[in-house]
């Protein structure tokens, strides 16, 4: 193909309408440069093809391809496409003017903290969700491409940029037929091999950034700086950990997430950019539930990993707890088989009564033990029917007369919209968010006062970080039942937007204020006290003056 030919444009007006200024940078496919629109005074990149690319290949389409997909494009993490032209026979893209420092200077000032390098990787994957969602893929993720900056003083705010290498994901694999694209460094194994690509691609590459965040090195080099050698190690040469990079370091649970991402097979990875986002939020983060009398710890309704099997082993954990204690309930409370009081006594050892009919004290210990078993039963179901009062609106024990409704026939009884809700989920997993949504919306017409409906698909949409689709559903969720108010896992993702979404942060700031109000407070406190960046710390602290 020969040397790359890039005519330095500054100074000269394409089509009568932007002006450009000065370069950028240069790539493989085509210069960027910073101009100005010149009506409208607003500032642009506008990135134009390589004259020296010749028609005949399939360059000049990959470059209107990059057009294409960056047009779908419509997140607060992804860079988006504003016009398209030609100029002098070149073809040319005008994309959003994203300010800030890209991912390598701050890779090269050495590791990352944990908290920032799992949130700056969260962002990037929300924006890879939503390009996955439309059938993108980006096959270039890497530092240079992410740009960071801290808008509104809200902290890190992720965009990523060039989508120059996205194919969509139906098109035939012949348009680079016998071409590897994409940065050596970052490559999957199936990249490298020539394999038609999915979504899984990027995701390794995230996890390549991941593991080059908090460690300050890429997992792969090459003593000679070979890029063939490095390719040949990703096929090869199994994944370090964090700790053979950072001796001395325990990274927990993040050791296990990053091998995943950087499995060779692609079929042992995370299927989706949302199920590796999932996997990194709940770290450190997951809330317990306790049971009131036990203090057994089970996993919180919300989450999807919680099985049957679990609840079950549970049950037997409670039940065990609550027959262990002999004291008697007070004399001036009946005994209750489906509400054990909180403040039952610990045990007092004392000898085998003698036999006799069943006493106050055996009745409250059986009475405990059947709502042990209820306590988790109610659980399970509200896993399907959504967070009860009792799950969600607070974090202390219910109150000791506080009943737990078992249905009459619950192993028999079917609940279509648990089994929407979850089909929903199972959609949205695999990357299909349309459908999914569709799912939802078309049940609502036949349960028009079922609240599971709208709050999951507001779920839905917020945990993409499309607020404008989901807060409606979720304000149309909490009128028909008011308890979805404090769901947890809710306000966490709503936080998260609120810290790291410049674009939406007066819009999810006010519907936490107005539509959660003060159970959304300690959570506003926590990120006030803890969060990692001090901007956002600053950010959170003045939202509190406002509850």
């Amino acid at each position: 193909m020969g040397n790359v030919v890039a005519t330095d444009l500054s100074g000269q007006i394409i089509d009568d309408r932007y002006r450009v200024i000065e370069p950028l940078g240069e790539g493989a496919m085509g210069s960027v440069y910073r101009a100005e629109r010149l009506k409208l005074g607003r500032i642009v990149a506008i990135k134009v093809m390589n004259e020296s690319l010749p028609d005949e290949m399939s360059s000049r389409r990959r470059f209107e391809r990059e057009a294409t997909a960056m047009a779908k494009l419509e997140h607060p993490h992804c860079a988006s496409v504003l016009d398209i032209g030609v100029h002098n026979s070149r073809p040319y893209v005008v994309m959003d003017f994203v300010s800030g420092t890209n991912l390598t200077n701050l890779i090269n000032a050495g590791p990352v903290p944990v908290a920032r390098a799992v949130e700056i990787t969260r962002q990037v994957l929300s924006g890879l969700a939503h390009a996955h969602d439309l059938g993108i893929v980006h096959r270039d993720i890497k530092p240079a491409n992410i740009v960071l900056s801290q808008k509104t003083g809200l902290g890190d705010h992720v965009k990523i940029l060039d989508f120059g290498l996205a194919r969509l994901s139906e098109e035939s694999s012949n348009l680079t037929a016998g071409v590897i694209l994409g940065t050596p460094s970052y490559m999957a194994p199936e990249q490298i091999r020539g394999i038609l690509i999915d979504g899984r691609t990027d995701l390794y590459a995230c996890g390549v950034m991941l593991f080059e965040l908090l460690t300050g090195t890429k997992p792969f080099r090459s003593a000679n700086h070979d890029p063939i050698e490095v390719c040949m190690m990703h096929i090869t040469v199994p994944a370090p950990r964090l700790a053979d990079k950072l001796p001395g370091h325990d990274f927990g649970e993040l050791e296990a997430i990053i091998a995943r991402a950087l499995e060779k097979d692609r079929d042992q990875r995370y299927a989706t950019a949302g199920e590796f986002a999932h996997a990194l939020s709940a770290l450190g983060s997951r809330p317990s539930f306790q049971t009131p009398a036990t203090g057994v710890t089970v996993p919180p309704p919300s989450d999807p990993t919680v099985r049957l099997k679990d609840a079950s082993a549970s049950a037997l954990a409670a039940t065990s707890a609550l027959s262990a204690r002999t004291e008697a309930l007070p004399a001036s409370r009946p005994p209750s088989p489906i509400a054990p009081s909180p403040s039952i006594p610990p045990s007092i050892p004392s000898a085998p009564p003698a036999p006799r009919p069943a006493s106050r004290r055996t009745l409250a210990i059986a009475g405990a033990a059947v709502a042990a078993i209820g306590i988790v039963i109610a659980i399970v179901v509200g896993m399907q029917r959504g967070p009860t009062p009792a799950a969600v609106t607070s974090p202390a024990p219910a109150p000791a007369d506080a009943a737990v409704v078992i249905p009459t026939d619950a192993s028999t009884e079917a609940d279509p919209v648990a089994e929407l809700v979850t089909r929903a989920g199972e959609l949205a997993a695999g990357g299909r968010l349309k459908p999914a949504i569709d799912l939802l919306s078309k049940a609502r017409r036949t349960y028009p006062k079922d609240a599971r409906l709208p709050f999951h698909a507001g779920r839905l949409y917020i945990d993409k970080m499309f607020f404008a689709d989901g807060l409606p559903l979720l304000r149309a969720a909490f009128a028909l039942d008011p308890a979805y108010r404090a769901d947890p896992e809710l306000i966490k993702a709503l936080v998260r937007g609120f810290n790291a979404t410049a674009s939406y942060d007066s819009v999810v700031a006010r519907f936490l204020r107005d539509d959660i109000g003060a159970v959304a407070k300690p959570y506003i406190e926590e990120t006030a006290r803890s969060h990692p960046n001090p901007i956002v710390r600053k950010r959170a602290t003045a939202e509190l003056k406002r509850y």
